[in-house]
Parts: C-alpha cells; structure tokens; sequence
C-alpha cells in the first residue's frame, strides 16, 4: 500500500529523519535515566540483562507495528489497527487505552525532568533559596510548567522530538560511553569484578521485576506508528523509523548501564546500594565516580534535555490517538478541531496536556508512573500482537508493505512475553493495575453515555464504503435475494451485486414458492466477487417445502 488513500499526499509533512526523531525523542534518555536506579535498586547489576530481555521483546513487537503501520498508514497507531480488525466497542477500549499509556508515560518523564532540574539547582549556591529547592512541591511544579509549554509549542509544530536536542543528547552518552570504557580499559580485573558480585542480587525474580518497570524506556518506536497519517512514503518511512529507533536506543542503553555498573562504583560498593539510596540520580552519581564534576554534569544537561523531548513525543502521540479516536466520535468530536493556521489538533493537545497535568499532581513519584506505564504498554502491546496476527490472516489490500519475518510464530510469542511480565507487573506494583483498572471504568463509563451512538452511525457508513474495512473485521455480509418470478432474474441479481460489498459480500438466492402449490425452492450463496453475469439457477442443496408451513 503506498499510501492512505485518506490522507493527502500534501498533508505529510514527516520524513524519515523526523519519524526517527519522534522515536528516538521518546525512548532515548528519559526511561533510562529515570528508572535505570530502579532497575539496579530491585535486581542489582543483572539490569543489563533486564534491558536485553525487554530490547527483545521489543523487537518482536516493533516487526508487528511495522507491519501493521506500513499496511494502514493512518495516524492513531495500535487504536486505528484494532478499529480495522475489531468491534467498535473493543477498538475504544483499546485505543482508551494507548491514549493513557502515552498520557501516563508523559507523566514519567515530566516528573523526571522535574527531579533532574532541581537536583542541578540544588548544586548551584542559593544562599536563601536552598531551603526552598528542598521544597517537595518544586519538582511538580517544574513539571507543570515544562507540560504547559509544550501545550503551546505542539500548536505550531509536528512534534519531532527536536533534531538539535537529540543530536546533542547523543552526543552527551557517545561520551559517557567512551569515557567510562577509556577508563574500564585501564581499571583492574579485580575491582570490575567485585563491583559486579553479585550479579543476580535480586534472583531471577529481580530481574523480571527490573523487566516491568523499565520496559517503558524500550517504548519510542510505536509512537511512530501514531503519527502515521502525517509521514511521506508510509510503507518504507515506517518500518526503516522503527528499527532505527529500536537499533539507536540500545546502542545506547546497553553499554551505558555497563559502565555505569562497573567504572562507576567506588571501591568496595555496589551499583545496587547506591541506587538503593538514590535511585533517581544514580546515574548522574556513578558519571561522577569516573568522570569527575564534567560527568556529572554531562549527566545532569543530559538528563533534563531527554526528559523533556521524551514528554514532548508523549504529548504529541497522545494528542494524534485523541485526534483519532474523535474523527471516530468514540471520543467528543471537539477533541478533532484543527487549527486554521498550523493545521494541528489544538483542541487535542490541550486537552491532552491537561490530563498529564491533573495526573502529575495524583501521581507525584517517578518509580509509580513508570510502573503504570510499563504495565499498560505491556498490554497494548500484547493487543498489537493478536490485531496483527487478524490482519495477516485475513489479508492486506495490497501484498507490497512490510511484513514481520517468522509468522505467526515471533507475533504469538511476542504476545505471551507481553501478557506475562504484564501480569507479573500486576501483582508485583498492585497500584499500576489498579490505575489501569479505574482508568477503563471511566472510560466505559463515558463511551455508553455520550459516545456509542454517533460512533456506531460512523462505522455503519464507514462499512458501506470501505469493503477493505469489512474484510479486516473477518466479515461477509449477506444480501438476501427472494425471486419469485424467474424473467426478473438477471436484473435482480446486478441489484444485489451493487448492494453487496465487493470481494467479501455474499448473496443468497431464494425462489419464492406460491400458496397451493407445491415445489422446489432452490438455494445458493454465492461470494460476491465470484458472482456470475449470467446466473444459472443450479442449487447446491434442494430443500422440499410445504407451501402450507410457509404461508404460516
């Protein structure tokens, strides 16, 4: 498929370099460095393997988005692909959904800026101002006013990430990398390897707790997927988008969390005790063990700019999903206002903004917010999966796009990693479920009150017109054709051939038997697509009729 047909060519203004900045805007920096300490805190130095483990996961799910992205290039992501394959009713829940998991990790990272900007304050003399930086309420506020500035900036631009912030972010960690292996090449065996004893400090549990909270920081490369509607040349853009940010983003996390593990422990500690004590800015303390106040400051810029293009990219997926779902009336058509001069959703991103805002201010702690987010990814992303193993089943309108390698195979175990460590999640952070759990209930709440009707009228239309629609929901209408009188044949069939949906549609011919006497009525079900110019009247079963049962 080589573009939406509903979208005009003109209106895509992302390329490739910008669909790899949403990605890598979303995932690299933020979800690291805001809950690498958790990680290290729960399962000790065996978070490399809890990064590798996800890095995995999320590679099975990025071929299944890709796939479904590049097929549907519409902007919406995994609501849009579940609209397709479906019920109304089960695309909303889904798509309510994706809209919090993108509304909950932008809380993450507006609560990671806000702890990384006054922890660089506080280093800074304040003479009477330091016992106000000591103020719990600062971070929130910080983190209120970084989400009010991107509700007016999303307004004029697409929301790439920003090519300056992240060149310059990767920038900063090629020189962490560099610097802390410089300095592992030089460091004695002995002192790498106590710093790594023990590895598993957690047990294998750690290591799958490790998993859930920081599965979060593996989530960029969907977001593409949510803008969709709005990327040049869709089926090749896409899947090169997500790879890429998938590829940049553990070239990164990986090595990172190496050195920081061993060159940047003091000797005679541990990774794991430090990031006990301080596990928002274990990084920025183990940066500083080995490249002095330089790195520890590197960490510090670092950390405030990838925080805040990681909440931009939230901000900016989530308003698209809202956008979406609203042109669908499961949401209050309000939320699908455009503004006449930069062509953004406004209404969208405002309302998106304000959601983040109201829950900053219920959920005022990083290690909680990444929880829930990774949680409700995990299961997002375990729907992903099961959409796309529909769609291929049931068929693509075209055969050219992307497809996963290994099917069904890598999609049915993608879709069993997800529900697992979803569930594990569930029970190990019990608030993260039951977040999610209230979240659906308001949301159906809503959707039966105000929204089902206009959006069942929508979909009616939408199957009338779309018969790719019908396919990919596993349908195939039935148009009933009574004949009573065999002259009248052939014009009544062209009827129920337009009436019918192309390529799925099925029609059903049934002869009329009149009172007092006695026949046989001949039945057939044709497929639209195969259905004849001239019908020949050649049952394939004969039912004997009683005319008197019939008049009853």
């Amino acid at each position: 498929m080589s573009k939406d047909s509903s979208t005009p060519s003109s209106t895509r203004s992302i390329g490739f370099m910008g669909a790899l900045g949403i990605g890598v805007g979303a995932m690299v920096g933020g979800g690291i460095l805001a809950l690498a300490g958790v990680a290290f805190a729960v399962s000790g130095p065996s978070a490399i393997l809890a990064f590798t483990l996800n890095g995995l996961i999320a590679l099975i799910t990025a071929l299944s988005f890709a796939e479904m992205a590049s097929a549907n290039p519409q902007s919406g992501g995994t609501y849009t692909y579940a609209k397709k394959a479906l019920s109304l009713q089960v695309a909303f829940g889904v798509g309510w959904i994706v809209w919090f998991a993108s509304l909950v990790a932008a809380v993450l990272y507006a609560l990671g800026f806000g702890a990384f900007a006054v922890f660089a304050l506080q280093q800074i003399p304040a003479g009477g101002f330091s016992q106000f930086l000591e103020n719990d309420i600062l971070p929130v506020l910080l983190a209120l006013a970084a989400i009010s500035y991107f509700a007016f900036s999303l307004r004029k631009g697409t929301g790439d990430g920003g090519a300056v912030i992240n060149i310059g972010k990767l920038a900063v960690f090629a020189v962490l990398i560099a610097g802390g292996l410089a300095v592992f090449i030089q460091t004695p065996f002995d002192h790498i390897a106590n710093s790594l004893d023990p590895f598993f400090s957690g047990g294998f549990s750690g290591v799958v707790a490790a998993m859930g909270y920081t599965f979060i920081a593996l989530q960029g490369f969907d977001l593409i997927g949510s803008a969709a509607g709005e990327i040049k040349a869709p089926e090749k853009t896409i899947p090169k988008a997500m790879m890429g940010t998938l590829a940049v983003g553990l070239a990164v996390y990986l090595p990172l969390l190496f050195v920081m593990s061993t060159v940047g422990v003091l000797p005679g500690g541990s990774i794991t005790a430090m990031s006990v004590e301080d596990p928002e800015t274990v990084l920025v303390i183990a940066a500083q063990n080995y490249l002095g106040a330089f790195g520890f400051w590197l960490v510090l810029v670092a950390g405030i700019f990838s925080m805040l293009s990681a909440l931009q990219a939230n901000l900016f997926a989530a308003s698209r999903i809202s956008l979406r779902m609203a042109e669908d009336r499961t949401l209050t058509h309000y939320l699908s206002r455009i503004d006449a001069k930069y062509g953004t959703p406004v209404m969208s991103i405002w309302i998106t903004c304000g959601i983040v805002a109201l829950l900053v201010l219920i959920l005022p702690d990083v290690a909680a917010a990444g929880a829930a987010s990774s949680l409700i990814f995990l299961i997002t992303f375990a729907l992903a999966h099961l959409i796309m193993i529909l769609m291929r089943n049931r068929g693509y309108k075209e055969s050219d796009t992307f497809r996963a390698p290994f099917f069904p195979v890598l999609p049915i175990v993608g879709m069993a990693a997800c529900l697992g460590l979803a569930i594990f999640q569930a029970v190990v952070v019990p608030a993260a479920g039951l977040i999610s759990l209230l979240w659906l209930l308001i949301g159906a709440v809503l959707f039966i009150s105000f929204f089902v009707k206009k959006a069942q009228t929508i979909e009616a239309s939408e199957h009338a017109l779309d018969p790719d629609l019908v396919r990919l929901r596993g349908l195939s209408p039935l148009v009933l054709l009574p004949i009573s009188n065999p002259a009248n044949a052939a014009s009544m069939v062209f009827l129920a051939n337009a009436l019918a949906p192309p390529v799925v549609g099925r029609v059903l011919l049934h002869s009329i038997v009149i009172p007092g006497q006695r026949r046989v009525n001949w039945i057939k079900v044709w497929p639209q697509a195969a259905m004849p110019p001239n019908m020949p009247l050649k049952p394939l079963s004969k039912l004997a009729c009683d005319p008197i049962r019939l008049q009853q």
